[in-house]
């Protein structure tokens, strides 16, 4: 009957099958790793042999003493003696032996010669107790004889414990010690003779076998624990090296993200005055040459935008700035702004749009998820040219899917995975910017994984694709009744004075002209020594500030505010521009009542900025 259990025992465990395994952790070794560790044990064990010299001298010199008290009275005086003298000598010899191993200390090179010396003392000492029954046999003293058999049977047993670590002398002291025994009696012939010979062959074969096992499980041991201390160091380093490798990864995103918050100023101020330039060009531009001309460098500088925008947000996504900020989300409203951005969209396109509305609530980032759902269906219609794009909703488990249909060309299987990488454009070869640079999708995975919400796609090439978003479910807050919001005039600046801070002459340039179209007047100064001249050369303050960030020589644009405000002793409506919108510089600009803008800025969300400042003014 078998007895099943969960652990897998081998069928039949016996000491050879034991002694056959070279363990787990040596197999795991490779060919110089195995040479370097047989070394290694062939080492040790000769070390354990002279560690257990001391041992042996003790059982070896009691049992010389043993025989000499016994055989001297029955046999000449002079063979005792002499025997006994070789004995001890031999013994002796082996204390200057382990005196002059201790000295030379060898390493795993040396230890093999070192063995070879323990082994020609094994075999002396193997002859001279063999010699005792050739030297000592007498038939009619049985007494005698058994006190010679059983301290030859002692000392071969000690010799399993004491020299079978070390196989060629243990070998070599067992068979020169009984061999001749066996002859010995094996000569004498008679019945009884020849069973002590029986006897004494089937000891030596059991205690041939017991010291290969015994050395086989010493050296399985050896190899276990030197294998470890291997593997283990081939660990320590190989941490080591994904340790090192980390902090480079890490370097390198570091890196990355300071490259774009140092470079996105550099890169936005010539776009950002050449939007004021085409905005400006605009209002004077008469003939439609001229406005076509305009129209098309004012896209292109919306395209650019974008880009920007695209890269900074992967760049504040690795940087670790991006926090969800989770509460209950309206997806009606949330449909409602993305309708009325994609519907145009969508016309110019000739394509289809349909978002069937859908009053549920669901838990999230109403910031995140919805660039998240504008990458998608931006996406979708960039790369559909018939057909139309869907967005509808579904619920799953307890959560909101999203999807977002389109006709489009679809995505082989063997792609689906790779569109999620950085700066991948299946369908656009030709790296047509105006399809962008391949980040949308990425930023995508990166948000929808800081949300946790599971993004998934299906797609059939020709046929269109599908991309999938869980959301969790929400629930609607306590409505309460608000005033009704006025709308913003769009009315001209005429008469209003706007003070402008920018240490670029082109910025300068292209917002005073764009400000004189709208009809202000603008005051220009590039420091705040500058800015201070400009404002007491006037009777009044002026109407609003736009000030760059960081100016020249250490300066700030807040700085320069709130040194224009104390002059006046009035709180004057106030607009930054910066290139890097980082968490520190938002919370700044928040606590000091200015609204932040990032470059480049498009003329027409500065012109709302500016009326909606101008009216906070007029309320205050």
């Amino acid at each position: 009957m078998t007895v099943q259990t969960g652990i897998a025992v081998p069928e039949k465990t016996t000491i050879e099958s034991l002694t056959r395994e070279r363990g787990d952790a040596a197999a795991r070794l490779d060919a110089l790793e195995q040479a370097l560790l047989d070394k290694q044990v062939r080492a040790t064990q000769i070390d354990m042999l002279y560690a257990n010299l001391r041992t042996a001298f003790g059982g070896q010199v009691l049992g010389t003493v043993l025989v000499a008290i016994t055989m001297y009275t029955a046999f000449p005086l002079m063979t005792v003696a002499l025997w006994f003298a070789a004995s001890v000598a031999n013994q002796i010899s082996r204390l200057v032996l382990l005196r002059m191993y201790n000295r030379a200390a060898p390493n795993a090179d040396d230890a093999p010669r070192w063995g070879n010396y323990w082994l020609v003392g094994a075999v002396v000492s193997g002859v001279l107790w063999s010699s005792t029954l050739w030297l000592f046999f007498s038939p009619d003293a049985p007494q005698q004889q058994i006190v010679l058999m059983s301290l030859l049977v002692s000392v071969c047993g000690v010799a399993v414990a004491i020299t079978s670590m070390h196989l060629p002398s243990y070998y070599a002291f067992l068979f020169t010690t009984l061999l001749p025994v066996i002859a010995r009696y094996i000569w004498e012939g008679g019945r009884y003779d020849l069973l002590i010979a029986f006897i004494v062959t089937v000891l030596m074969i059991a205690l041939w076998k017991v010291g290969r096992n015994f050395n086989a499980l010493i050296e399985r041991a050896l190899r276990s624990r030197y294998a470890n201390e291997v593997l283990s160091k081939r660990l320590e380093a190989q941490n080591v090296e994904l340790s090192q490798a980390r902090d480079r990864a890490d370097q390198a995103s570091r890196a990355k993200s300071q490259f774009f918050a140092a470079a996105s100023h550099d890169l936005r101020q010539p776009l950002h005055a050449m939007g004021l330039f085409a905005a400006a060009l605009s209002a004077k531009a008469r003939e439609p040459d001229v406005a076509n001309l305009v129209t098309s460098i004012s896209s292109s500088v919306e395209a650019l935008e974008g880009l920007f925008n695209e890269l900074l947000d992967i760049s504040k996504i690795d940087s670790g700035k991006v926090k969800p900020e989770i509460t209950d989300v309206s997806v009606t409203a949330l449909f409602d702004r993305l309708r009325m951005d994609f519907e145009p969209e969508a016309f110019d396109r000739g394509l289809s749009f349909r978002m069937p509305s859908r009053s549920a609530w669901v838990r999230s980032d109403p910031v995140l998820l919805e660039r998240i759902l504008r990458n998608l269906i931006s996406n979708a219609m960039r790369y559909t040219r018939t057909g139309g794009v869907l967005v509808s909703t579904r619920l799953r488990k307890g959560k909101l899917r999203f999807e977002v249909w389109d006709t489009g060309m679809g995505i082989a299987p063997d792609d689906q995975a790779r569109i999620f990488e950085e700066f991948v454009q299946l369908a656009n070869a030709e790296r047509d910017r105006r399809k962008g640079l391949g980040l949308g999708l990425s930023i995508v995975q990166r948000l929808a994984a800081l949300l946790d919400h599971p993004v998934s796609l299906s797609s059939r090439l020709g046929r269109g694709t599908v991309f999938r978003v869980d959301v969790p479910m929400g629930r609607a807050p306590v409505v309460r009744v608000a005033a009704a919001r006025v709308e913003r005039s769009q009315a001209d600046l005429g008469g209003r004075c706007i003070l402008v801070i920018d240490d670029e002459a082109s910025i300068v340039d292209g917002m005073s002209a764009l400000l004189g179209s709208w009809g202000a007047e603008a005051l220009i100064a590039g420091t705040a020594a500058e800015a201070m001249a400009q404002v007491t050369a006037r009777d009044a303050p002026p109407d609003l500030i736009i000030a760059d960030y960081q100016l020249r020589d250490g300066e700030i644009g807040p700085e320069v505010v709130t040194a224009v405000r104390r002059h006046f002793g009035i709180e004057i409506p106030a607009i930054l521009v910066t290139g890097s919108a980082t968490p520190e510089r938002l919370e700044e600009a928040r606590d000091l009542g200015h609204h932040l803008l990032l470059k480049p800025v498009m003329p027409a969300k500065l012109r709302t900025l500016i009326q909606f400042k101008l009216k906070e003014a007029v309320k205050a």
